[in-house]
């Protein structure tokens, strides 16, 4: 796709005024494409000879080889759906893609399909399910290749894996099993260090100025600090929920650092989940004091993978399948259970888990999804793909592209 470039109007306008406009194709598209140049071309061509020596719209349609060698002359606009072919036509011709020729905006719609469609990508994803001896299932790392139309997935590493970041050449995960697990590009497992016993460790995040990681506990209510080597050096508690009652009332579950300060996502803001009170925020600490600040996005059902992303927090509020960043705007709503983020500079990739909370989202939403998934997603045009993974596959928790 990286030959086909499309435009609009208001650039193709401005063409008319240095080259003869020539529209490549004739029919519906060529006809409102017309229309909106109020005829302000010169003729059609067209691959079908059985058209050559028509007219349409008092405009003459003529074979190709009429164009041979004339980008000097012509500005060709492309107004068919097999615009692939017909722009490596062109090329042959001596023809070069923007400068010398378009596809219709009319067609635009077309482009998003089709670069979605033909879109490359390769991500590795979390799941949290039990370890099970099986290459597409259960709890671990996922690889997943995609190339257009085809893509593969695979596991590889077994585990309960939750929370994932890349750091620097090397990939680190939250092992509620097995503890903090640093891999090298080939996965191999190069530090591992395990958690205290019921931490439910979750998301993950370091810090550049304190060279130290940050871990988010759903068991604990706490953010647990390690240093370079994965040792406990200190725990900042959410409140004294955990220490006066013994148990986790906040669901703390991802995080990240931003320059002094961490942003960690939990269910709930005054510990109240587990009495279905989904008061859910991302809460700021600041990293210099270890003290908490307070709430900076609130109004949260269930919130997940609280990011940086394109200069703006984002965070996934999950039980209502909503995308939001800028200023905790929703800029895309999902009919699933939303948990695993990542951002190319063009696409949102969007983990999709089995909405095992779907009564509680009766009311809000008018169509639940059961499936897993990651969900392409491209936040200008709002069109989005989905991978769908197999049922046996039922969670996914972290997305980081590769």
């Amino acid at each position: 796709m990286k030959n086909i470039q499309f435009s609009s109007f208001q650039n193709l306008n401005k063409n008319l005024r240095q080259r003869k406009v020539i529209l490549f194709g004739a029919g519906p598209i060529s006809q409102k494409t017309a229309r909106k140049l109020d005829n302000n071309y010169d003729f059609i061509v067209d691959n079908n000879p059985n058209m050559w020596g028509a007219v349409e719209k008092d405009k003459n349609i003529l074979n190709p080889s009429e164009i041979i060698g004339g980008a000097d002359k012509y500005f060709v606009v492309i107004c068919t759906t097999s615009f692939i072919n017909i722009s490596e036509q062109l090329e042959n011709f001596g023809y070069l893609p923007e400068k010398d020729f378009i596809v219709s905006p009319i067609l635009n719609d077309l482009r998003i399909v089709s670069e979605l469609e033909s879109h490359v990508a390769t991500m590795l994803f979390t799941s949290g399910l039990p370890e099970v001896n099986d290459t597409e299932s259960g709890g671990g790392i996922y690889e997943l290749i995609l190339d257009g139309h085809n893509w593969t997935y695979k596991k590889v590493y077994s585990g309960i894996c939750y929370g994932l970041i890349k750091h620097k050449d090397t990939y680190i995960t939250v092992d509620d099993k097995n503890g903090v697990i640093q891999f090298d590009k080939n996965y191999n497992i190069i530090l591992s260090k395990k958690l205290k016993h019921a931490t439910r460790g979750h998301g993950i995040g370091y810090s550049k100025i304190t060279n130290q990681f940050y871990i988010a506990t759903s068991y604990r209510d706490s953010v647990i600090i390690l240093d370079d080597k994965f040792n406990q050096i200190d725990e900042v508690f959410i409140s004294n929920k955990f220490n006066q009652h013994g148990v986790s009332g906040h669901h703390c579950n991802d995080l990240c650092v931003v320059g002094t300060s961490l942003y960690i996502s939990m269910f709930s803001y005054t510990g109240n989940y587990k009495k279905d009170i989904f008061d859910g925020v991302v809460l700021e600490i600041d990293l210099n004091t270890n003290k908490i600040i307070g709430p900076v996005i609130t109004d949260l059902w269930m919130p997940h993978n609280i990011s940086f992303l394109d200069g703006s927090l984002t965070v996934l509020d999950s039980l209502r399948g909503e995308l939001k960043t800028n200023n905790a705007r929703a800029i895309g709503r999902f009919p699933s259970f939303t948990r695993g983020l990542d951002f190319d500079g063009v696409y949102y990739y969007i983990g999709q888990s089995r909405n095992r909370n779907y009564s509680k989202n009766l009311g809000l939403s008018l169509n639940i999804s059961i499936d897993t998934a990651i969900i392409i997603f491209d936040p200008v045009t709002k069109v989005s793909r989905s991978i769908h993974f197999p049922q046996k596959l039922s969670e996914i928790h972290s997305i980081v592209l590769i």
